[in-house]
């Protein structure tokens, strides 16, 4: 039978990889919208300068 202590180094080591991926997952989707938002602005962006392009 595993002693407590190893019993314990398991469950801390499963509570690490768990939270290790849902960073991972968390950082993702972050970036992934970050991406998004920064298309956003390129492309409100180029419709100011096309705007701004007209006027002049």
């Amino acid at each position: 039978m595993p002693e407590p202590l190893h019993l314990a180094a398991l469950a801390a080591a499963a509570v690490a990889l768990t939270v290790a991926i849902r960073c991972a997952i968390d950082t993702r989707r972050y970036r992934r919208q970050t991406e998004a938002d920064a298309e956003r602005a390129r492309r409100a962006l180029a419709q100011i300068k096309e705007v701004h392009r007209d006027r002049h």
